[in-house]
């Protein structure tokens, strides 16, 4: 087992636990100063929570995962663990530059929630010009490599969960967004994808 891999994918998680943590409570405070017009609509029900718990989760495991042995695969991903978590890290980096590049885009339009303003703008650029829910595909992408980073069950099960849950929400945010934007946000739903990139 070559040591070295498995430490730099342990440090990277949990770098990225800490990093995701910090980003999160940027973005919250922002939006707090931000002093845009209160909300038109916005999603309260359940699946409102699953960025928060897809984030908050990952933090807590990420962080104590990648510090103990629970979990993970040990000698049984031996023969392509060195190559998993090389994939790992480099997921984990993308996730990282897909949710800054998000954040970027998004501007003034950055909310934590699922919701309407009267300034709300669809953003089309950026990743949003790859898919439509680029925030939601950097959690999941962040779930994935982590749990190849370090070879672990019980986020590769989080990923798994964590996938239906976040296209519910995406569907219930287009709901929304559909109700206010009508023709202009159904003609961008016709040209780019919930999810997953696809080729051109």
């Amino acid at each position: 087992m070559d040591v070295t891999m498995e430490s730099a994918g342990r440090i990277v998680v949990a770098a990225s636990a800490v990093s995701l943590l910090v980003v999160a409570m940027t973005v919250l405070v922002r939006e707090v100063r931000a002093r845009r017009p209160e909300p038109i609509d916005r999603d309260t029900g359940p699946l409102a929570l699953v960025n928060y718990a897809g984030i908050l989760m990952f933090v807590a495991l990420g962080l104590a995962l990648a510090v103990s042995r629970w979990g993970s695969a040990g000698p049984l991903a031996e023969p392509l663990g060195d190559a998993l978590r090389l994939l790992g890290i480099v997921t984990l980096w993308a996730a990282a530059g897909l949710s800054l590049w998000g954040i970027l885009a998004l501007g003034r339009n950055m909310a934590s929630a699922a919701e309407v303003r009267p300034d709300t703008e669809i953003v089309t650029s950026g990743p949003f010009g790859l898919v439509r829910h680029p925030m939601y595909l950097s959690i999941l992408l962040m779930w994935l490599g982590g749990a190849l980073a370090i070879l672990n069950a019980v986020l590769a099960v989080g990923f798994v969960l964590l996938i239906p849950a976040f296209e519910m929400r995406a569907r219930r945010e287009e709901e929304m967004l559909s109700r206010h934007f009508g023709d202009a946000y159904a003609a961008y739903a016709k040209r780019v994808p919930r999810l997953m990139p696809r080729p051109r």
